[in-house]
């Protein structure tokens, strides 16, 4: 009577670690297709919302003259006598005009990424218009362009000068999406914010400002705050880390199920 019990007691026991690990397998499963789906949704949720907004080819923007070879020199020896200050650590400052910006972004090598994707049309005291073509990376349907107009509101971020995007027209006339807004800075400056040969100098901005048509930057070496804005400034997109978080959710919960796999077998094996 007491064998037969034993080997009662023995198969429930079995049974609810069948059932166990059935439910541990069932929660990973339903999890991973939970998050797959998310994923797969937020894929095409973005590239909707990019394919809506650009376009296949590129529409240059206009690129300034540069035949003023004096307005060149003076623009170069201003951004210099700026870039000399800063490297001492003293107090620095500097106003760029329109025409100024242009040109710079026209004769400087080191901006050279936005001859024919970026040129400032006004600045008043909210926000710099420019017209904008540039490239947007489809992993989403091939290799698209944002054509249109922007307008930018110029803050500082870990450093240096960050274009917080308020309004975006496209050409193609659809609406812009407040993520994607808070996307295309990224996209845009990605390769200036991570430009090496620049951080001496343009990552140790402090102020900056939109004053009677002219953008006004400041670097105080005595300012010890940091500048906090409401988005992320990285390279990285909600996208990534969602995959990130899929792939690293799967090893994990992969790993879990096998550990328990084997040892429910080593106790079988026992049993036997």
């Amino acid at each position: 009577m007491s064998e037969t019990t034993t080997e009662n007691e023995e198969k429930s026991k079995e049974n609810s670690n069948h059932i166990a690990g059935c439910g541990i397998f069932l929660v990973i499963l339903g999890m991973v297709v939970f998050l797959i789906s998310v994923t797969v949704y937020s894929y095409f949720d973005y590239k909707n919302a990019f394919t809506s907004i650009t376009q296949e080819t590129a529409v240059p923007t206009e690129i300034a003259p540069v035949t003023d070879t004096a307005a060149v020199t003076a623009l170069d020896k201003k951004f210099s006598d700026f870039g000399i200050l800063v490297k001492e650590k003293k107090h620095a400052t500097m106003d760029l005009t329109i025409d100024e910006l242009n040109l710079a972004i026209a004769s400087f090598d080191k901006l050279s990424e936005f001859k024919n994707t970026f040129f400032v049309t006004a600045i008043t005291d909210k926000h710099i218009e420019a017209r904008s073509s540039f490239q947007v990376n489809a992993g989403f349907s091939g290799i698209r362009h944002f054509n249109g107009l922007l307008k930018l509101k110029p803050v500082i971020a870990q450093g240096s000068i960050f274009p917080i995007i308020e309004e975006a027209e496209p050409d193609t006339g659809a609406d812009v999406p407040p993520k994607i807004l808070q996307a295309i800075p990224v996209l845009m400056f990605v390769e200036y914010r991570n430009d090496e040969s620049i951080q001496d100098v343009f990552h140790k901005l402090t102020k900056v400002e939109l004053n009677n048509g002219t953008l006004h930057i400041v670097s105080n070496p005595d300012n010890t705050e940091t500048s906090i804005i409401d988005r992320d400034v990285s390279a990285e997109t909600s996208i990534g880390f969602q995959l990130f978080g899929l792939l690293t959710f799967i090893f994990v919960t992969t790993i879990a199920f096998a550990l328990w796999y084997s040892k429910f077998k080593k106790k079988q094996k026992a049993h036997e």
